[in-house]
């Protein structure tokens, strides 16, 4: 499942048959790379779902088991320093020999664990003509940084 298709997706409480809100964005664990929770947008108030307390990602909604599962989302709480998918996906992505293979397009999630599956990066063209995209193996990243994420050499290969 790719990852930027949570952002905006309805949270729904199974047990108290309710709207939660709505996912604003996805806050990745970068060691190991997976999901750490959901960033949500309720009436008036913002709070975060641990990824391990969701029930399952369906086609058109997020379940909870209930309410209960939410947490306030606060300055120093448990996942304020980690990155989200909006900032991911900004990211440079360069191999460890030097070579910038483009800018983080797309991470896809197993649905089920949370875990990153791929990444793809988009390298552009010459004056917006061609361009490329590469997947990249999440067992070739190296690590997540504030701008750049870097991987393996050998582990990009073209996206089919």
């Amino acid at each position: 499942m790719d990852a930027n298709k949570l952002k905006g997706m309805t949270v729904v409480s199974v047990a108290e048959a309710a709207r939660l809100g709505a996912i604003t964005d996805v806050v990745f664990d970068p060691d190991p790379l997976r999901v750490a929770a959901l960033q949500v947008r309720g009436e008036g108030t913002d709070f975060v779902i641990p990824f391990d307390q969701v029930r399952n990602l369906g086609a058109d909604a997020v379940t909870v088991d209930s309410s209960q599962v939410t947490q306030m989302a606060s300055a120093g709480g448990a996942f304020d320093g980690l990155p989200r998918l909006s900032k991911l996906l900004t990211l440079k992505v360069v191999d460890d020999a030097g070579t910038l293979i483009g800018t983080l397009q797309t991470i896809e999630i197993d649905a089920a664990t949370g875990r990153v599956q791929r990444l793809v990066a988009h390298r552009k063209g010459v004056l917006g003509v061609g361009g490329a995209s590469m997947t990249v193996a999440v067992e070739a990243v190296r690590s997540v940084g504030t701008d750049i994420l870097t991987v393996a050499a050998d582990d990009s290969t073209p996206k089919s």
